[in-house]
Order: structure tokens, then sequence, then C-alpha cells
């Protein structure tokens, strides 16, 4: 959807539009509350402050609805993978979420590619409800705070990101890319380490 067509759907239904379009694009740039914000600079009706309430709500929803269905599959999880590796990859994931659940809840919505999973990722490995809850609002306020101050001093208008949205695309996914390359590597060959580990355990009983 080009930015021009968002504007549209937020001059139509105002906050409404920020907060669905954000349930549904919440992790990377969530252009909603950037145009948003953006409009809210030229249209002195449309206040920032609901903007940035607006992206939170629908960023906030969107983790939990993902936490809940992780949660929700967990059991069922656990039950269907058999292969050492992936159960490795389970028990590494688990030791990650318990060790880690502020950092990848708050800021894992930034990580290319995988941000979008965490949450799901979170209620697989059975981080508690209120663990979740906490995080996942605390890095919905931040992130809806920060693209909207972005979107409000950054643009001028509008027009002025639709002119350079195609190079901020192209950039990112240039960026996305070995990240998460890089990203999926290190976590495979923490696997491998921790298999090897086991197996030469194994062999000096």
């Amino acid at each position: 959807m080009d930015w021009q067509s968002i504007q549209a759907y937020i001059v139509q239904y105002g906050y409404i539009a920020v907060t669905v379009g954000t349930l549904f694009d919440h992790s990377g740039l969530t252009m909603f509350v950037v145009v948003g914000a953006a409009y809210a600079r030229v249209n002195p009706e449309f206040m920032l402050w609901g903007v940035m309430v607006a992206g939170m709500l629908g960023s906030f929803v969107s983790d939990i609805a993902l936490f809940a269905i992780g949660r929700w599959r967990a059991d069922w999880l656990d039950r269907i993978v058999r292969s050492d590796k992936n159960k490795a990859r389970l028990q590494l994931l688990g030791e990650g979420m318990a060790r880690y659940a502020f950092p990848l809840l708050v800021f894992g919505r930034w990580v290319p590619w995988f941000g979008r999973f965490v949450p799901a990722a979170a209620g697989l490995r059975r981080v508690s409800a209120r663990r979740a809850f906490l995080f996942t609002f605390l890095g919905a306020s931040i992130n809806a705070a920060l693209q909207s101050m972005i979107g409000y001093y950054a643009a001028a208008s509008v027009e002025s990101f639709q002119e350079y949205s195609l190079w901020i695309v192209g950039v990112a996914l240039v960026i996305s890319f070995p990240v998460s390359w890089l990203f999926a590597k290190r976590f495979d060959a923490a696997v491998e380490a921790r298999l090897k580990k086991a197996l030469n355990a194994r062999a000096g009983e």
C-alpha cells in the first residue's frame, strides 16, 4: 500500500485507521504511525498524542494476540517435535526467552523478519502472561512514540516521505537480508554446539 493511500484512510477514519493498520503491520517501519504523525503536523485537529496512543494500541493488541496463539500451541509443538536438532532449537529458544524476555519483547520488533514472531515465540516457550503483557506494552509504547516523532519532525508532509519511500524500503530490505541470515546462522551454530556437547557427554559415559 502506498503512503498516499494510507493517508486517505487516516483522513477518512482517523485514529481507528492508525490502530487497525498498525495491528496488521506493527514490526519494522510502522507506516500508519509515521504517516499519521506526518498528517498531524499539517492538520492541527489531528493530534500527535492520539497517533501515539492509536499506534501503541494496535501494536500491543497484535503482540498479545501472537503471544496467545503461541501459548495455545505450546503443548502441541512439544508433542510433534521429534528430531534432536529441533528439540535443541526449542530448548535454546526457551532458555533465551527465559533469560532475555525483556529485551526481546521490548526491542525484538525491530529485528528484520524474525521480530514479528517474537511474541509468538514467547508464548510457545511459556513466558509468563504478566511479563509478556508488561514488556509488550512497554515495547509498543516506545515504538509508537519514536515512529510518531520520526513522522512528525522528519516530514513536512506525507508527500516528502512518498518521494523517498521506494529508497527507504529498498535500503531496509538490503539491510534486513544479511542481518536475518547472520541471526539464523548464529542461532543454528549455537544449536549445533549444544548437540555436539551432548554427544560428547554421552560418549564419555
